[in-house]
């Protein structure tokens, strides 16, 4: 008798796509009004079929064998508030991060021997779904002394400007809270490889 557990079909449900297409309709619909602050029938219809449109543009561009990438199962409509609270609580301390090294930057730039030591390192992210991979790679980029160069199978590529933005990517402190708010694992600390060789940025 075969006692292995079968494999896991992460493709959404019907009723889980539909929740999807809803949310992201009605995200881009809010996001043309606020720009546009017309109040008309006319402009809401237009604004209306532009966000049926943008959403069915974006599932058939990036939907597909993409998703197979990603072994986090698709996440139910009940996950997402809890998850947007946790959000609303990482958002003020991405800021202070920033906040912070904005201030390193700024030393670094005023230092009269600008002690600034860039390095290009890889690592692998223990985050499994694709939102949680994009949420650390933009995470990364808009904390000034590091930059997400390239995010493909896992796999991080990531400029660090000086030893202490190369020790803040060891430390793994951003991806912990990825992870907090999609409810996946991390590690306590990140092992980084240094990219030296031009075969390892370019394809």
């Amino acid at each position: 008798m075969n006692n292995e557990p079968r494999p896991v079909d992460i493709r959404p449900t019907k009723l889980r796509q539909a929740f999807r297409w809803t949310v992201q309709t009605l995200a881009l619909f809010a996001v043309w009004f606020a720009f546009s602050g017309h109040t008309e029938i006319e402009f809401l219809i237009m604004g209306a079929v532009a966000a049926v449109i943008g959403t069915a543009l974006t599932h058939w561009l990036f939907a597909g064998d993409q998703e197979a990438r990603f072994r986090h199962k698709p996440y139910p409509p009940s996950w997402f508030v809890p998850a947007m609270f946790r959000s609303i609580l990482y958002a003020p301390w991405l800021l202070w991060q920033i906040a912070l090294s904005n201030l390193h930057v700024a030393y670094l730039v005023l230092h009269p021997r600008l002690p600034v030591e860039p390095t290009l390192v890889e690592f692998e992210t223990s985050l499994r779904s694709e939102t949680a991979q994009v949420l650390l790679a933009q995470s990364i980029t808009l904390t000034p002394g590091t930059v997400t160069v390239d995010v493909s199978n896992g796999m991080f590529m990531v400029h660090c400007l000086s030893a202490k933005s190369r020790q803040g990517m060891e430390e793994g402190s951003l991806q912990r809270k990825a992870a907090g708010i999609f409810a996946e694992e991390a590690p306590d600390s990140v092992q980084l490889t240094d990219v030296v060789a031009v075969e390892q940025v370019l394809p």
